[in-house]
């Protein structure tokens, strides 16, 4: 990150008070936030208002900050969702969160997000278990609608597991409702009882626009209006009007007589490691599907096929021409992944690592030798389910998916692989 974007980060959380007074019981909440060397920290004290907030971040350089949607009786050091050794965490209440992103962030994709966001609103103003908090622009690719939960019943079961468990069915049951009705939500938001949100008033770190609460007004207003009341920072970045797809340049060949030979071009590539830096054997899937799979929408079935068998979980993909680009951050060992390439037909993957430790692919789009870009690497985005059984995330892999233009929300209780830096050289070809 520039040292521009930076001191923008560290001006904006000093000139600008976060406002939290629309959450109920605000200090209940937990709070984390990612710094701008990727790092993910959690507040070790409560949070009663901006002042609280700032203290708990301290000296950090605030990249992306979230609040996470249940509150809690001590939000301070929750114990993860599977931990034996600790009592289970007293759940107070869980705001139901509708997330709608539309990726890729155009202005063509937030129309259609807000649309979404005004007919689900509409749909849900005739359901009386609810009622509606706030709508917030995330600050990317779409938005956040909240509601508080009117019926308190299940709040008042005794067993804290009981309750959180009885709480999350509640919610899974509303989202098939809301699934069946036609409305393109995050399926993994509403129903997590451990998720973290974008924390309105706070920049986004990718777009450097701020995550900001809209009146259902400003949410019927078309999308370029609206977002003249969205703030955001100087090096912020423009929004295409349609997400770009790469194209290729046709030139026609004219015949010459022959001369001397022309000098090779080359170009220029990065390559990342499949290898999780710091541990002694672990791996994770990266390759670019085969041809052999199919085009497009047929490989990327495939792709999910594999993903779904082999409890992957949620892996990442981008999208190169014709070619499709596919991340599971899972560190496995390598004896392991070198067994679902064989058994998927990625022979040649397979023998890369049973002959090395790890295998070097392909990340980004060419440069050539006149410094032009050549077949842009695309954000496709996040497709899978979650994990049924537990399984570390290498660290690096997630920062790389982070960089490449991914996103994606990480459980509080999940479990982490190696280090952070992720392993990449540059390569040239002709």
């Amino acid at each position: 990150m520039s040292a521009e974007r930076r001191n923008e980060l560290l001006a904006h959380y000093d000139q600008n008070a976060i406002d939290v007074d629309w959450l109920p019981n605000a200090n209940q909440h937990s709070y984390r936030w990612r710094t701008v060397e990727g790092k993910w920290l959690t507040a070790r004290r409560r949070v009663r208002n901006h002042q609280t907030l700032m203290k708990a971040i301290g000296k950090d350089v605030v990249s992306d900050l979230y609040v996470s949607t249940s509150r809690w009786l001590d939000p301070i050091d929750l114990p993860r969702l599977h931990d034996k050794e600790r009592p289970h965490p007293i759940l107070i209440d869980h705001l139901i969160v509708f997330d709608i992103d539309v990726a890729p962030l155009s202005l063509h994709n937030l129309e259609k997000a807000r649309t979404i966001a005004t007919e689900l609103h509409n749909y849900l103003a005739n359901d009386s278990s609810i009622e509606f908090l706030s709508c917030s622009f995330s600050g990317s690719k779409g938005f956040h609608l909240f509601y508080s939960d009117l019926q308190r019943e299940k709040f008042a079961i005794g067993d804290p597991k009981l309750r959180e468990d009885t709480v999350r069915d509640s919610r899974k049951e509303l989202l098939t409702r809301i699934i069946e009705q036609g409305f393109e939500v995050d399926q993994r938001v509403t129903a997590d009882t451990r998720r973290i949100i974008r924390l309105p008033g706070s920049i986004h770190g990718t777009t450097g626009y701020q995550c900001t609460i809209v009146s259902l007004e400003q949410l019927n207003h078309p999308i370029k209006d609206l977002l003249e009341y969205i703030p955001r920072i100087d090096s912020a970045q423009k929004i295409p009007k349609r997400a770009r797809a790469s194209k290729k340049k046709y030139k026609k060949t004219v015949k010459k007589k022959p001369e001397a030979k022309p000098k090779s071009k080359h170009q220029h590539f990065v390559e990342a490691s499949t290898h999780v830096p710091g541990t002694k054997d672990r791996s994770v899937i990266l390759f670019w599907l085969p041809y052999s799979w199919g085009k497009d929408q047929e490989a990327m079935e495939r792709a999910i096929e594999m993903m779904h068998e082999e409890d992957l979980g949620m892996c990442s993909f981008w999208q190169q021409g014709k070619r499709i680009l596919m991340l599971c951050p899972i560190a496995l060992p390598r004896s392991k992944v070198i067994k679902i390439y064989s058994s998927y037909g990625l022979k040649k993957r397979a023998s890369i690592l049973k002959e090395r430790e790890h295998d070097w692919i392909q990340i980004s789009n060419a440069m050539n030798e006149d410094a032009e870009w050549v077949d842009e690497l695309e954000p496709i985005g996040l497709f899978g389910r979650e994990l049924k059984s537990e399984k570390s995330l290498s660290r690096s892999h997630l920062e790389l998916e982070h960089r490449m233009g991914i996103h994606r929300a990480i459980d509080q209780d999940a479990s982490f692989s190696g280090g952070l830096e992720p392993s990449l050289r540059i390569v040239v070809r002709e």
